[in-house]
């Protein structure tokens, strides 16, 4: 009797538990030491996305600002400046 109350007890037990996923998605190991990624490789893509947009939009604002600041440059030197008195 005490087994089949244990069988029980031990069969509720692992039904109660509900599965849980592997924690980590990505392990590497490297000269710096092991890193663990959480995150899923569509999280990882969506992440790189994010990056990649975010470096366009970067070299976008400085290629506007070169190009404002050539503007300037050119506008300046077409103005004739006032002399300095001797």
């Amino acid at each position: 009797m005490k087994h089949i109350i244990a069988g029980g007890l031990i069969a509720a037990g692992l039904l109660a538990i509900p599965s849980i996923p592997a924690v980590a998605q990505s392990i590497d190991i490297g000269p710096g030491g092991v890193r663990v990624d959480p995150r899923s490789s569509r999280e990882r893509e969506i992440d790189a996305e994010r990056r990649e947009n975010r470096r366009e939009e970067f070299r976008e604002e400085r290629r506007d600002a070169i190009r404002r600041e050539e503007r300037r440059r050119d506008l300046d030197d077409d103005v004739p400046r006032p002399r300095d008195r001797y």
